[in-house]
């Protein structure tokens, strides 16, 4: 697999954005174990059209910058973004709808940050991870927060990505927003 020169720089430059965000964004909202900093989904979610490695690689760059900034829990859900990056990348690649990508990667995104605090609690013995609430309220707490978190920065990637894929198709190639039909 031959890697291309501005996929890798792209990438590199996605990745140091991914780590500033976390520790420089003023724009946090914290109800711990759930954290929402704005935008810090968006490097993640550009890597997704250049390509799968490209947004695994930013997504644990990402993670290094949570565990700088807000520490281990929060970082190991950082690190659970490869999972819906992943996924969304593939679907990308075989030109998926939007709507159906936007969807599933906040499915994924969702059930992979409630399965990750629910494991660090059962295995670890986090219990500051409850902080003095029930397990289903930490739950319904992350699942509520980490959807609306993934639509609002997948809205802020659109702002960014739909410019460019109209400027430069070939390096930005434009998002289908149609249902393919079964004929």
């Amino acid at each position: 697999m031959k890697i291309k020169t501005k996929d890798l720089v792209a990438t590199a430059l996605l990745t140091s954005i991914a780590i500033i965000i976390p520790l420089f964004v003023p724009f946090k909202v914290t109800i711990p174990p759930f954290s929402a900093t704005l935008a810090s989904h968006v490097p993640l979610i550009l890597a997704m059209y250049i390509g799968p490695l490209s947004a695994i690689f930013v997504s644990l760059g990402s993670a290094l910058g949570f565990l700088a900034s807000l520490g281990p829990v929060v970082a190991a859900r950082a690190a659970m973004h490869v999972f819906f990056v992943a996924a969304g990348a593939y679907m990308i690649r075989k030109n998926a709808n939007i709507y159906l990508t936007i969807v599933v990667t906040a499915i994924l995104h969702t059930l992979s940050d409630m399965l990750i605090v629910y494991l660090l609690f059962a295995f670890f013995g986090q219990a500051k991870i409850l902080n003095n609430n029930s397990m289903a309220y930490v739950q319904y707490i992350i699942a509520v927060g980490t959807t609306l978190h993934h639509l609002m920065d997948y809205a802020i990637a659109a702002l960014i990505y739909l410019p460019l894929s109209k400027q430069s198709p070939k390096a930005f190639p434009p998002i289908s927003f149609r249902i393919k039909n079964s004929k």
